[in-house]
C-alpha cells in the first residue's frame, strides 16, 4: 500500500464520523474494515494522525473523562474535507502495487526439484488462504450486523475474498505446474 494512501483512509474514516473519533476508536475501525489486507499499528496510527492535524487537515479537541486519562477526538476540518475530495477525484495510479507475498519469494528460491518441500509449502500456504476465506466471511457476518452500510463495504469484501480464491487458484496452478509433474 502506498505510504500516502494511509493518510487518505485516515481522513475517509475521520469524515465517517462526523462527531469526531479517538485513536483506540479509528483503529478499531481501520481492523474491522481492512484487517485482512492492510494492516496499521497504533504507533503510525498516531504518527497520521499528528501529521495530518499539523497540516490542519484535522482538528483535535481533548475530552475529559471521569477516572479515566483525557483522549483526544479528531474532526476533519474544511481543509481536510477539501484533500480528501481532490483525492477522491484523481485518476487512480497507473502503476498498482502488487501484494508482497512471502511464498512467491520462497518459490523463487526453492528448488524445483526438491518436490516434497514445495508440496508442503503449497499445503501450508493453501490452508493459510482458507483461514484468510474464513476470517473475510466472519468480518463481513460482523460488519452486517454493526449496520454498516453494507452497499460499497460488501464490494470491498468482495474484492478480497475474489483476490483469496485467486491465490488458491493460483496455488493449484503451481501444483499442477510443478509439484505433479515431478
Amino acid at each position: 500500500m502506498r505510504s500516502g494512501n494511509l493518510k487518505y483512509a485516515v481522513l475517509g474514516l475521520v469524515a465517517s464520523q462526523p462527531e469526531g473519533v479517538h485513536g483506540y476508536k479509528l483503529k478499531a475501525d481501520f481492523d474491522a474494515l481492512s484487517d485482512d489486507f492492510w494492516q496499521v499499528n497504533y504507533g503510525r496510527l498516531y504518527r497520521v494522525l499528528d501529521h495530518l492535524e499539523q497540516r490542519g487537515d484535522l482538528e483535535a479537541v481533548e475530552e475529559v473523562q471521569s477516572g479515566r486519562p483525557n483522549k483526544k477526538v479528531y474532526r476533519l476540518t474544511e481543509r481536510g474535507r477539501q484533500s480528501l475530495d481532490d483525492w477522491l477525484l484523481q485518476p487512480v495510479s497507473d502503476d498498482p502495487q502488487p501484494l508482497r507475498d512471502e511464498i512467491s519469494l520462497r518459490l523463487l528460491f526453492l528448488r524445483d526439484d526438491n518436490v516434497e518441500a514445495l508440496a508442503d509449502l503449497i499445503k501450508q500456504q493453501r490452508g493459510i488462504y482458507l483461514t484468510r476465506l474464513a476470517r473475510i466471511a466472519r468480518r463481513r457476518r460482523k460488519l452486517e450486523k454493526s449496520g454498516v452500510n453494507m452497499k460499497v463495504v460488501g464490494l470491498i469484501m468482495d474484492g478480497a475474498e475474489m483476490r483469496v480464491r485467486a491465490d488458491i487458484t493460483w496455488l493449484e496452478h503451481i501444483e499442477r505446474k510443478i509439484v505433479r509433474t515431478f
